[in-house]
């Protein structure tokens, strides 16, 4: 089927769970965008429930897919695991002239993303990687605490995200990420670092009985770009016995998750009820401190993970739409530091 005009927009990975609450948004704000990914079947079900055109596209046919994007303003691409699946989309749009959006949180290919600048800019596209829940909010509060503190020598962010299960493309994100092993921005360079290398507790907070390990997040690359603090240190809620066995056995663990994400079922989950959803609340702390050893705080707070990286992703097109960014940006380069306050339910608090 041709695509619409290039006014449009297209959702790679429209069936899938975090690809289909992106098109619920979409649709509530009445969007009608070009659906497309590799499974003509549940493509063409798709199609059929929403009325929206459809494109099955194959990375492995880089022509085609080159040819269909062409067509298009830009694509918000959610079909991970990034890694496998990003480069391949953003060569075909920097060689399509189409901009390239992503909900992509996986450090490595978040990095590589960013590395396409000058291409983008001579394509006279964006590219915009991370548009959906962590490195967003998480940049939005570094950005606030950095705002505070302009001489921060280092940042600590502390995500404790809500959600309501976990998509099959997050499994295999997840999986990859912890084979890789960890990371850190240490004086302005990322490096590696064992995996869960350091543990915290977010003093005088509601998080303080909550012990975070680093992880490896593509957080730490956004907020680096966008404040430039030199030193930065991202984790997730992980108990020191947790943190400790994750250090030892982290690629093994890693592995063994790879092969049961591949084997995770594709059926499509129950849905649970929407006041059980609504209660749920994702935070973000950031802590900074300068060489004088003053500090600062913030917490940023919003709904249900997946459902809050959705609306964030199609706010983020929209934003595009209306003013055409170019090259390769975070969210908050691209969007400003109050990107994330469009998100209904979210707010910024300092502590």
């Amino acid at each position: 089927m041709t695509a619409p005009a290039r006014s449009n927009w297209m959702l790679y990975g429209a069936y899938g769970s975090t690809g289909r609450l992106i098109l619920d948004e979409a649709l509530s704000r009445g969007h009608s965008p070009v659906l497309a990914g590799r499974d003509g079947a549940r493509l063409r079900a798709l199609g059929q429930t929403t009325g929206l055109s459809t494109l099955e596209l194959s990375f492995d046919d880089a022509a085609t897919l080159r040819m269909s994007l062409s067509s298009l303003n830009c694509v918000l691409h959610a079909a991970g695991p990034f890694h496998l699946t990003g480069p391949p989309m953003r060569e075909a749009c920097l060689d399509a002239g189409c901009s390239y959006l992503d909900v992509n949180g996986e450090i490595d290919d978040f990095s590589a993303a960013m590395a396409c600048d000058a291409r983008a800019r001579d394509a006279g596209v964006a590219v915009i990687a991370g548009v959906g829940y962590g490195v967003v909010f998480a940049e939005c509060v570094a950005a606030q605490v950095a705002r505070r503190m302009p001489d921060a020598t280092w940042l600590r962010l502390s995500l404790a995200t809500r959600t309501d299960g976990s998509s099959r493309g997050a499994q295999r994100s997840a999986a990859a990420t912890i084979v890789a092993g960890g990371r850190d921005i240490h004086n302005g360079v990322l490096r590696r670092r064992p995996l869960a290398s350091s543990t915290w507790r977010v003093r005088g907070t509601a998080a303080s009985a909550t012990r975070f390990a680093a992880a490896p997040l593509a957080e730490l690359v956004a907020a680096h770009r966008s404040t430039g603090i030199p030193s930065i240190v991202a984790g997730i809620p992980l108990s020191r016995g947790s943190a400790a066995l994750l250090r030892f056995a982290g690629p093994l663990l890693g592995r063994f998750l790879t092969g049961r994400a591949e084997r995770a079922s594709r059926a499509p989950k129950p849905v649970p009820p929407a006041a059980a959803v609504g209660l749920l609340r994702s935070r973000v702390w950031a802590e900074a401190g300068n060489a004088r050893g003053e500090r600062v705080a913030g917490m940023l707070e919003t709904g249900e993970g997946y459902r809050a990286a959705a609306a964030a992703a199609v706010r983020a097109v929209e934003l595009h739409l209306a003013k055409p960014r170019v090259g390769a940006l975070t969210p908050v380069e691209a969007f400003g530091s109050n990107f994330a306050l469009l998100v209904p339910g979210t707010r910024v608090q300092d502590l």
